[in-house]
């Protein structure tokens, strides 16, 4: 084994990779994620994470309820969360101040999967995308028939008689139909 090799391996042997987040983990140590703006972590046998805003210097916390798994998933500066379980009646995320921001569901569902980029995040849960922006802290939502696409400050619907896009800058979908 070369010695490329046998240090790649050890700094994976301190990593774990777990739904798309990088967590340091050391039996010693806390778990934690961070980006350019932000820093998340889980408080070892609970369900609690605290957030932390490099740009505001504050922690914030959110426990999520009993019987929901959390993971956290980050963008360039902004997070939200993976969420499996039995009920799962909001949505959360982390915007880049490290303000804790969720968005109800209009009936339960047993998980909801994030697409991340930059400063949007994107869930789609029931024929509706859920977009938050990281830059204002807004949740909003649309019908969506088709996968979004995200890039870095946008998330776009391209659908067969519409595109819809959702902007970090003002945190809201606009709808435009491309048909009569």
């Amino acid at each position: 084994m070369s010695v490329r090799s046998i240090m790649f391996t050890t700094l994976l042997a301190g990593l774990t990779f777990t739904g798309g987040s990088l967590f340091v983990q050391d039996t010693d140590k806390s778990y934690y994620i961070q980006n350019d703006t932000l820093v998340v972590a889980k408080v070892k046998g609970t369900n609690q994470f605290l957030a932390y805003s490099k740009t505001v210097g504050k922690w914030n916390t959110l426990t999520f309820p009993d019987g929901v798994t959390a993971v956290p998933i980050l963008g360039n500066r902004t997070c939200a969360f993976q969420l499996d379980g039995k009920a799962i009646n909001e949505i959360v995320a982390v915007d880049n101040k490290g303000n804790w921001c969720t968005s109800k569901l209009p009936a339960a569902t047993q998980k909801c999967v994030p697409i991340i980029s930059d400063n949007v995040a994107v869930c789609v849960v029931d024929g509706k995308a859920y977009a938050f922006s990281g830059e204002l802290g807004k949740w909003d939502s649309v019908a969506a028939s088709v996968a979004p696409q995200l890039s870095k400050d946008t998330a776009m619907i391209v659908a067969q008689d519409s595109i819809a896009v959702f902007s970090a800058a003002t945190g809201k979908w606009a709808v435009a139909k491309t048909s009569k």
